[in-house]
């Protein structure tokens, strides 16, 4: 068969296949959350995960998608609360925890240095960033869970429960208990995000 021909039979199979056009990226911030975070951040999609650390990728890529949206313009708190109200979450006691976090979290990357380009790319494929600022600069930022979840599973999967930390801190903190995790502890079970078994659990560990 000619080659002339074979070029003229691929064109026509190209030619003839549908047109799918590649999905685009949300270009505002309100887009972003309706779009993106709000898949990211509802409950009913992150209680369904699963394995050792669930939450930790999904909140590198929460943290690159709320930075895309500051850097469109977007005001973080506004955001994260416009992709709660979508998931029919905002304004409960999680809802604020979570937020809380989130953004606290967002400042220590911009403070560790992480907001950089490979950082940020690291993030939005759900990876730790590399830290260039400050006496941690060379090392990955670890996200830690505050109540450790070898002592309350409850929360492995909870936003509020991690913290960004230098990889080294995160590994020399282990899963200690102090008086700041007891306090959060009480906290949290006093505002319903832990259960009693779980609070006594901190306790015990503590005494």
């Amino acid at each position: 068969m000619p080659r002339m021909f074979l070029r003229l039979l691929a064109l026509v199979v190209v030619l003839t296949q549908p047109l799918c056009a590649a999905p685009r990226t949300p270009q505002t911030p309100d887009a972003i959350a309706r779009q993106i975070l709000a898949p990211l951040l509802d409950p009913a999609k992150v209680a369904t995960l699963k394995g050792d650390r669930p939450a930790n990728p999904r909140l590198y890529k929460v943290l690159y998608w709320l930075e895309t949206a500051r850097e469109l313009g977007g005001d973080v708190g506004s955001v994260i609360g416009t992709a709660q109200a979508v998931t029919g979450s905002g304004g409960t006691t999680a809802a604020k925890a979570d937020m809380l976090a989130i953004l606290g979290n967002r400042v220590k990357l911009q403070n560790f240095g992480c907001l950089t380009a490979e950082g940020m790319a690291k993030l939005r494929k759900g990876g730790a960033p590399e830290i260039t600022k400050g006496e941690h600069s060379g090392d990955f930022i670890a996200l830690d869970h505050i109540l450790p979840r070898s002592v309350v599973p409850e929360l492995a999967a909870r936003f509020f429960n991690l913290e960004a930390l230098p990889a080294r801190v995160n590994l020399a903190k282990s899963a200690k208990i102090g008086h700041r995790e007891l306090n959060l502890a009480r906290q949290w079970n006093h505002a319903g995000l832990l259960s009693a078994p779980g609070l006594r659990a901190i306790e015990v560990v503590v005494e």
